[in-house]
């Protein structure tokens, strides 16, 4: 999803670009699309030293955290060695790297948390990320890494769905939808935090910035607010705990990211739970 949003909105603004595929063929208006699997580091090095890019931007990996306890070795294959393959192919050309990361690199007991402060993976999904983190800072590379959190938006790939199109889209149809009262995060528009990305792109910036919302909201806040923008009925959202759900990986209830040096370095504004919500409304007419 971060990566759809990220090509396109680089091609918008005049960047040449190139974006990659695996599983799924997609078209991004603007991209020259490229099928590439990370962990082959021979196809990699190939479509990088290519390409000769100025910049690469790292936004592929298996995100899900249940689906990486299933199944560790993918996870460890795509989060872990595909980094390795994307960061030895980007050192062969001198390319810039920014890479995503994620709050999930953290446990969520001493919020906030800085971009700085050691990091203590929530669950196997953390621990690859923070893997990848290492292999970033051990290259010989430029780099950024940006940690964000739970994105919402529009879908640009018709086989994504972000949290706000399943409660948009299920409130619409009549159905209910469930989200949590007791589990807080600062969830972050999915446009906003490609703004991030091309902003620490174009200026080549290094080290670590953390692009989510200012604020925090629960799963249950949120999707109220969802209704009350979309004019959707509030009384389809039920409110549960986190500890009545049975899930695979470990979530912590709050965790945060401190954003206060990312807003001192950068000029892209990080938006407000109030401001992200309203624009969604917009971006949906």
């Amino acid at each position: 999803m971060l990566g759809s949003y990220t090509g396109v909105q680089a091609a918008a603004s005049g960047w040449e670009t190139w974006a990659t595929h695996s599983g799924h063929r997609v078209e991004l208006p603007g991209c020259r699309m490229i099928q590439l699997d990370i962990r082959d580091p021979a196809k990699v090095s190939e479509a990088i030293v290519g390409i000769q890019p100025d910049v690469v931007i790292h936004t592929a990996a298996l995100v899900r955290p249940d689906l990486c306890e299933q199944r560790k070795a993918d996870a460890f294959a795509v989060n872990c060695l595909g980094t390795h393959n994307v960061v030895a192919a980007a050192e062969k050309v001198g390319a810039h790297l920014v890479h995503v990361s994620t709050d999930l690199v953290f446990d969520g007991e001493r919020n906030p948390f800085k971009p700085d402060d050691p990091l203590c993976p929530a669950n196997y999904y953390g621990l690859t990320k923070a893997a990848a983190e290492a292999a970033v800072y051990a290259s010989a590379l430029k780099w950024a890494i940006v940690r964000t959190t739970t994105l919402y938006g529009p879908r640009k790939l018709p086989f994504l769905q972000s949290f706000s199109d399943k409660v948009i889209e299920s409130l619409r149809q009549g159905q209910p939808v469930i989200a949590y009262t007791d589990q807080y995060r600062p969830a972050a528009p999915v446009w906003n935090v490609a703004e991030v990305l091309l902003e620490v792109a174009e200026r080549r910036l290094t080290g670590i910035y953390h692009a989510v919302c200012p604020e925090v909201t629960s799963r249950f806040q949120f999707a109220r607010k969802i209704a009350e923008v979309f004019g959707l009925d509030e009384s389809l959202i039920e409110a549960v705990s986190v500890d009545d759900v049975e899930m695979l990986a470990r979530r912590p209830k709050t965790l945060v990211l401190d954003t206060t040096a990312s807003a001192r370095i950068l000029n892209t504004r990080l938006l407000t739970f109030e401001e992200g919500i309203r624009e969604l409304g917009t971006r949906m007419l």
